[in-house]
């Protein structure tokens, strides 16, 4: 407490994917110095050319590219190696995961300020990985990683998926602009903020198993009908 960050540390980025990108505009919000490298941006170039000065290097790259690119650098094995996958343990390399969604266009700051950061127990804190950022970070064991992930992908990536869908098929099927449904996207949001105990709704909460039929009848002969006989079955257990 009441020190000031050192600023004159230089971070290494590498990879030019949405990671990255927000990555890179979150330091440079907050004048954080960094040098980027990826094999876009830098053909021919070696990473150790670009990364050399770095003491601290980002991999945001594919999961399957992390663990080769660090094998191949032979000369940068002195550095502290950091990757941002949510399942992803590696001996000797630091994993801290954004709980967050980037999407294609960068955020404001304050957006970047809430994110919090899963660390992996056990190895370097965050705060000391990144003693520029104040944001909230929380440690939990390495093994419980992949089931820590697989929430975050039921989560956020296949609530996209439905709510995708819905907004498809509004448009397609029955003429509504997607924005009809925006108000009732942000009241769901809203309540499971709220108290996320109580934001059920609908023939789920009341159990109400005729209609839950009647509407998988409806879904006949499309995929996503198994996803809702998948919900149905979950809460009838």
């Amino acid at each position: 407490m009441g020190q000031v960050p050192d600023t004159s540390h230089l971070y290494g980025i590498v990879g030019d994917g949405r990671l990255a990108t927000h990555i890179r505009a979150y330091f440079d919000y907050l004048h954080i110095p960094y040098v980027s490298w990826s094999r876009r941006t830098h053909p021919g170039i070696e990473p150790e050319i670009v990364l050399e000065m770095c003491a601290t290097i980002l991999l945001l790259i594919n999961d399957d590219s992390i663990l080769p690119f660090i094998e191949t650098q032979k000369n940068l094995h002195d550095k502290t190696f950091v990757h941002c996958s949510g399942a992803l343990v590696l001996p000797n390399v630091q994993g801290v995961h954004p709980l967050m969604t980037f999407g294609p266009k960068t955020y404001d700051l304050c957006i970047y300020q809430q994110i919090p950061f899963v660390w992996e127990k056990g190895k370097v804190p965050f705060q000391q990985l990144f003693p520029e950022l104040r944001n909230l970070n929380y440690s939990i064991a390495p093994e419980t990683k992949v089931l820590y992930h697989s929430l975050c992908v039921m989560a956020g990536n296949f609530t996209t998926l439905l709510w995708s869908k819905f907004f498809h098929e509004l448009e397609e099927k029955f003429h509504m602009p997607a924005a009809t449904a925006f108000p009732y996207l942000r009241a769901i949001a809203n309540n499971l903020e709220a108290d996320y105990n109580q934001a059920l709704t609908g023939p789920i909460v009341r159990k109400d198993w005729a209609t839950m039929d009647r509407n998988m009848e409806a879904l006949e002969g499309d995929p996503y009908q198994a996803i809702y006989r998948a919900f149905v079955e979950v809460v009838a257990k």
